[in-house]
Order: C-alpha cells, then structure tokens, then sequence
C-alpha cells in the first residue's frame, strides 16, 4: 500500500488532528461555534442565497460536526490499517465520550444528534481513504 511509505506524515497528521480536535470541543467557545453556525446561515441564505428555504441553522451546525469527524475516519483507517467499518464504533464511541464531557465537565451542550454527525463524518472519510486505495 501507498499510504506505508508515508506513515510517518500521516501519524503526524494525525497527532495534529487530535490537538486540535480537543481544543475545539473541550475550549469554552460554544457562543462563537453557535455564532459560526448562524453566520453560515445567513451568508447562504441571505447574502449568497443558493441554501433552500428549510434550511436552518441547526443543519449547519450538524454539517460542521459531520466535517469535524471525516479525518478522523480517514486518519484512522491509514493510521491503524483496520478497515472502514472498524472505525464506525471507534468514532462512535470517541464522540460519546466527547459528548459526555461536554455535557458533564465542560460548559457546552451535549447532543445525541453530535453523535450521529460526527460518526457519519468519520464514516465518509474512512470510505473515503479506502475506496481511494481500491482505485490504485
């Protein structure tokens, strides 16, 4: 496989990943994510109007959480060599964990349909990665 070559690189990619996936979802930043999620809605809706008319800001935020998960799908299957659907309970369960400390420990919203975006975002990047290595 390819991907042995730059294991190194992608080991380091994924260390990467993992700070700065903790930063995000254990920092006090709540407003400013939520802020996030309402200026994307406004700008594609209002300003660059192409979003529909059900769109609202919630979607948003669950495709925030579905982007926030796809490397760590893909990182996973390089990193770890498993196949894809090994990482789906992986993703799963880390976002669990995240979920409960946000929840718990930290002053955030914990969300069971985080869970489920985040664990479709992980599921698409390790999709991803392992179609891509069926095409070489």
């Amino acid at each position: 496989m390819v991907w042995r070559r730059w294991r190194g690189v992608v080991a380091a990619v994924g260390a990467a990943y993992l700070l700065g996936l903790v930063v995000v979802v254990a920092s006090p930043w709540g407003w400013e994510l939520n802020r996030l999620t309402v200026d994307l809605y406004v700008q594609l809706r209002y300003d660059w109007p192409i979003a529909p008319d059900w769109v609202s800001p919630e979607h948003y935020g669950a495709l925030l959480n579905v982007v926030l998960f796809v490397p760590f799908g893909a990182l996973a299957v390089l990193v770890t060599g498993r196949p894809w659907w090994w990482v789906i309970p992986a993703a799963a369960l880390a976002s669990v964990a995240i979920e409960l400390a946000q929840g718990r420990w930290l002053a955030r919203d914990d969300s069971s349909w985080d869970v489920v975006a985040n664990t479709a975002g992980a599921l698409l990047g390790a999709l991803a990665i392992t179609l891509r290595g069926r095409t070489r």
